[in-house]
């Protein structure tokens, strides 16, 4: 390594376990940070007593949730060079010392992290950290929308299963919980009894062409009015909850769509199958730019391991087991890929043809079809941000035999000696 000093950091939330050592393997220092500008002053101070610059300074942290963060910045703007490892990635790499022995301690892991570092240095580029505030920003919204997404639908879980206690009549008769008709009728009758005392123009008003439905179910329904009446505030403390968490997403996502790079966006959503929110994902978790990353080939695999939907081979011996994705990766973009993959398929004749054959000539199954058509997808993706231009979809070929027969060119004739 290039670098005079190397520094190992684990991070938790109120606390840092720091090892400092030399480029050679010998140790300086090793201790204990707080969090905090004492904890800063406390590093900078042991760095100088060691003769150690942060400009000659290779720092190696093990990626803890948010806790990283304030360091890799603090550190990359004092100019020293910061590398953030998977955690995955930093228990596998096992350090020689405790190779044996298996401890799992803070102290072990900054040992550990410093050891990595020294011997694979040259094979960490891509864990170079590199400060984007304003791309974290959109992480951590589309992390809040997701978040929001989850409560809700948990939220409207909830109140259909109140409501089958409450208002059972209202499943019944299928008019839904989250719908504005729905949500009158309960603000008028929120019980079957309440349903029934409503005068005839009113019910017809409220229930429109489910009036006759719920009229039927409300005769039919065993639920005790008594009950029901006394379970109807936990029903509207619910209703309640759930308007105020869709107002929140629904800011949430028009905060996410004005950060957004909007030509970035434009060109994702330019492919067959991308539509608004699947290009916002996809732009949200793709690097501003793919400089360094190598041919298009190799940004595509390193974008598919990236999502998590590279395969992953197991095999021992004369065992071999199936090939499966890995499943270690941003979720969201992998789930958003598929759904654009999959959309794919009713709108562009070339992915559907392509799927037809995976299927049908070579016996793939839907699985396995869905994750070439996803890497089909993430190539053009690819060749869309490193051209700059929108999709272009290739000129449909004939299909008729006798316009393909015109197209072939002709066999060579053979020569024969007299």
């Amino acid at each position: 390594m290039t670098k005079s000093h190397l520094l190992g950091l684990d991070i938790a939330d109120k606390s840092a376990v720091a090892q400092l050592e030399r480029a050679d393997g010998s140790k300086c220092w090793r201790g204990l940070l707080s969090t905090d500008q004492v904890g800063w002053k406390h590093l900078e101070k042991t760095l100088a007593e060691n003769e150690a610059s942060f400009s000659e300074l290779f720092v190696v942290i093990e990626a803890t949730g948010v806790h990283h963060f304030a360091w890799a910045e603090r550190l990359t703007r004092a100019g020293a060079e910061v590398y953030v490892l998977n955690p995955l990635l930093a228990a596998r790499l096992e350090s020689s010392a405790n190779a044996l022995r298996g401890h799992k301690t803070d102290h072990v892991d900054v040992a550990k992290l410093c050891e990595v570092g020294r011997l694979h240095t040259g094979q960490f580029g891509r864990f170079h950290y590199q400060s984007r505030p304003a791309q974290q920003g959109l992480k951590q919204l589309d992390h809040a929308r997701g978040r929001l997404r989850q409560t809700l639908t948990n939220l409207k879980k909830s109140v259909k299963s109140h409501l089958g206690l409450v208002f059972p009549a209202l499943l019944r008769a299928k008019i839904g919980t989250d719908t504005a008709r729905a949500a009158a009728i309960l603000a008028k009758a929120p019980t079957a009894g309440a349903w029934r005392a409503l005068p005839e123009p009113e019910r017809k008003k409220l229930a429109g062409a489910k009036q006759a439905d719920l009229d039927q179910a409300c005769a039919e329904t065993l639920a005790d009015e008594a009950l029901a009446q006394a379970c109807v505030p936990a029903v509207r403390a619910l209703l309640a909850a759930q308007r105020d968490i869709a107002v929140k997403l629904h800011e949430c996502e028009a905060v996410i769509q004005a950060r957004l790079p909007q030509q970035r966006v434009a060109l994702i959503a330019s492919l067959p199958g991308f539509g608004g929110r699947t290009a916002a994902v996809m732009s949200t978790y793709l690097p501003p730019t793919f400089e360094g990353w190598g041919t298009r080939k190799k940004i595509a695999a390193r974008l598919q391991a990236m999502f998590g939907f590279d395969p992953r081979l197991r095999q021992s011996g004369n065992w071999i087991g199936h090939v499966k994705i890995s499943r270690r990766g941003i979720r969201t973009a992998r789930t958003a890929l598929f759904q654009a993959a999959f959309c794919s398929l009713g709108v562009d004749e070339e992915n559907t043809g392509y799927y037809k054959r995976l299927r049908e000539i070579e016996k793939k199954d839907h699985k396995e079809a869905m994750v070439d058509l996803m890497r089909k997808q993430l190539r053009r993706l690819v060749a869309v941000l490193s051209n700059d231009r929108p999709f272009q979809p290739r000129p449909s070929l004939p299909r008729d035999s006798a316009t393909l027969r015109r197209m072939r060119p002709p066999a060579p004739q053979s020569s024969t000696a007299a």
